[in-house]
């Protein structure tokens, strides 16, 4: 016995250093949020399932299709499949069920108004029925007999939410004029459609409208608009629609006027539930299995849950026909396929995050700091919590460490917004410095200049620069710069006068290219276009040269077809020298990028449409003069350059893959010999 005891007080001792692995129940699905760079990044889990509500007092579920919060605080499940509804605890504890054998058809949506009215969508039915508190029959709204609703219009009631004034808006399966608004008053007036999707024209699309008829039309995807498939709506009468397509039209949030007034910054495909908290956050799940919570301004917040491949694992779903979250951001997710409510609680983690989105939003930007501070310390690198801190910091006036923060979380208008009032303050503080710099530095150069006049103690600087200036090489590569203010002087040069060579041409290309690559890299970061810490200089040098080459090639092959003047050797030179403005600009505008803000960004736009429009321009003069063309001919000369450059493109990427595919073949019968070989050896 002593034995016994002695060994298990070793294996005790032995479990907590670690020694022997612990047995944990895993997530059965990851976490994700979005990252700097707009990306899926995995995270902490925001919501961990705690149980699923299956059975119900006696009573189990079939095909229920739709499911509400109360004013009482209970859930009410509109069981399709057996044709009632259930009103049931958050618990899971069987209240009552609703049952009209008379009028029930297909029950697929309710709602409960302030008075504990209960309304049902009946699709089969083709009304809304509204039930007392005790399930009694009190009206039905059936098709509206206003002629703007359309006589073919279909009235499919599925999903059905209130307002606080008692209007009813209908979700009618197949009616893609939008939802249907309908106002309490009377026999229940028909307010109009709302809120309606609006259908993605393309060019084919507008072809199709030109050549099909009505009927071919009606049953092509994206001729027709998309029917709303689910909504809800929160304190303020907003009115959040969902719809099963893959862009912004997923979610919208839709004012009195029926116009989104949120654009989320990430969706999902085949959207199918909606459910918005007191304070403001948006939930949707999808057909996937997917839940994505948003906040309030419609940025991604978190997105989790996963599709049950059969292993039936509590936190996945086949098929989630309602959601609900209640003032805690406790989930209630509804299945149709698995018959099944489950509950999902948020974690330490992100009830910390929307500790402080709560108190930021109210104004109590100093008592944020805490749960952000707590949130970075459980993630350093999430996101929001990065963009919270430095909001927070911004509006206490700590604007170096709020600089740090929204860089931290990517967020470039609090980055530009920041960096304003550090500047600000750095110009009020150093002010008085500069100006007596700049007066120094022209005082000195006129004193120096007064001076050289009169002893000329520059000439030895002067005669070494000039000796510089005139050696070849930096006279060939200067002599771009002539195509500034004399294009037709800069090109007679390189034409008749041999004032530029190969190698100058290549010293202005690579110049470029130098500028062209720190412009991309090391811009400030309010204007970087590329993600942080990314570089691809090799593709970049790849793509340049060969692009340009490319064009060079192909201008000279039509050039001589169209009877041009220009030699190889004169095009390559002035394809090359034409980059003269963009050297002389993009320094400007790399200096530009890093001290100045969004708000002074027009002369980033200016520097841009100068630089291009200039080079545009000596691109037409240096063919129009090199080859002897009249401007209308140089343009023609453009755009059959253009075309052939697309048909030579074409034809190298037909050779690329016809030689990836020979190099595959060979390669598998290559194998396949020495596969047979050393099977028989």
């Amino acid at each position: 016995m002593r034995k016994k005891i002695a060994l298990l007080l070793i294996l005790t001792i032995l479990q907590g250093a670690g020694l022997f692995p612990t047995a944990q129940a895993r997530m059965p699905y990851k976490t994700f949020t979005l990252g700097v760079n707009k990306e899926l990044v995995e995270t902490q889990a925001a919501y961990e399932p705690v149980r699923t509500m299956i059975r119900f007092g006696e009573e189990t579920l079939k095909n229920p299709q739709d499911l509400r919060m109360g004013p009482d605080g209970n859930l009410y499940i509109a069981d399709t499949g057996n044709k009632r509804i259930l009103v049931v605890s958050r618990e899971g504890e069987l209240i009552r069920e609703i049952k009209d054998k008379k009028n029930f058809k297909t029950p697929s949506g309710v709602n409960v108004d302030a008075e504990g009215n209960i309304y049902v969508a009946d699709e089969s039915a083709r009304a809304v029925l509204v039930y007392s508190p005790e399930g009694e029959l009190i009206r039905s709204w059936e098709k509206p007999t206003h002629p703007l609703f359309g006589d073919t219009a279909p009235y499919k009631p599925r999903k059905v939410v209130l307002d606080k004034r008692g209007n009813l808006y209908i979700c009618s399966k197949g009616n893609t004029n939008g939802i249907v608004q309908i106002s309490p008053a009377g026999e229940g007036e028909f307010l109009g459609y709302y809120g309606a999707n609006q259908s993605s024209v393309s060019v084919l699309t507008a072809i199709r409208k030109a050549v099909f008829t009505d009927e071919q039309l009606s049953s092509m995807a994206g001729i027709v608009p998309i029917s709303v498939e689910n909504l809800c709506i929160d304190e303020k009468g907003m009115v959040f629609a969902v719809s099963q397509t893959n862009d912004e039209r997923s979610l919208r949030r839709l004012n009195v006027a029926g116009r989104n007034t949120m654009t989320p910054d990430y969706w999902t495909e085949l959207t199918c539930a909606v459910a918005v908290t007191g304070q403001g956050s948006v939930f949707t799940a999808n057909a996937n299995g997917r839940i994505v919570e948003y906040t309030s301004e419609g940025d991604m917040l978190f997105v989790f849950g996963a599709f049950d491949s059969g292993d039936q694992r509590i936190g996945t779903f086949k098929s989630v026909t309602g959601l609900v979250a209640d003032e805690d951001y406790r989930l209630y997710v509804l299945d149709a396929v698995l018959c099944s409510v489950q509950v999902l609680e948020p974690t330490e983690f992100t009830s910390l995050v929307h500790e402080a989105f709560t108190l930021f939003q109210d104004g109590k930007y100093a008592q944020s700091k805490g749960p952000w501070t707590q949130v970075q310390r459980m993630n350093s690198l999430f996101t929001y919590a990065n963009t919270g801190m430095g909001e927070a910091l911004y509006r206490e006036g700590d604007f170096e460490e709020a600089l740090k923060n929204f860089r931290n979380s990517g967020n470039r208008q609090g980055y530009s917004d920041a960096y304003w009032e550090l500047r600000s303050d750095w110009l009020h503080s150093n002010v008085g410095t500069i100006l007596i710099v700049l007066v120094a530095v022209v005082v000195l150069w006129q004193v120096l200049r007064a001076v050289d006049r009169k002893t000329g103690f520059l000439k030895p600087v002067k005669a070494f620069l000039a000796r510089v200036k005139n050696l070849k090489f930096f006279s060939q590569t200067g002599w771009a710069f002539r195509m500034l203010n004399n294009p037709y002087d800069c090109c007679y040069g390189i034409k008749h006068e041999k004032r530029a060579s190969y190698w100058s041409a290549v010293v202005i290309l690579v110049c470029y290219f130098v500028l062209s690559v720190i412009s991309k890299y090391y811009s400030g970061f309010l204007f970087k276009q590329v993600l942080e810490g990314q570089f691809e200089l090799l593709s970049d040098f790849i793509t340049f040269f060969g692009v340009w080459l490319l064009l060079v090639i192909c201008c000279y092959l039509v050039c001589t077809i169209k009877d041009g003047e220009a030699r190889f050797k004169d095009l390559f030179i002035g394809s090359a020298y034409v980059l003269a403005p963009m050297i002389v600009f993009l320094p400007i505008r790399i200096l530009l990028t890093n001290v100045l803000t969004y708000n002074e960004a027009f002369f980033i736009t200016l520097i841009d449409v100068v630089s291009y429009g200039w080079t545009g321009l000596l691109i037409l003069l240096m063919l129009m003069y090199l080859n002897d063309y009249s401007f209308k001919r140089t343009l023609a000369i453009v755009i059959l350059t253009l075309f052939t450059v697309l048909i030579t493109a074409a034809l190298l990427f037909v050779i690329y893959v016809l030689i990836t595919q020979l190099i595959s073949f060979v390669s598998g019968i290559y194998g396949e010999v020495v596969y047979r070989f050393v099977r028989r050896t």
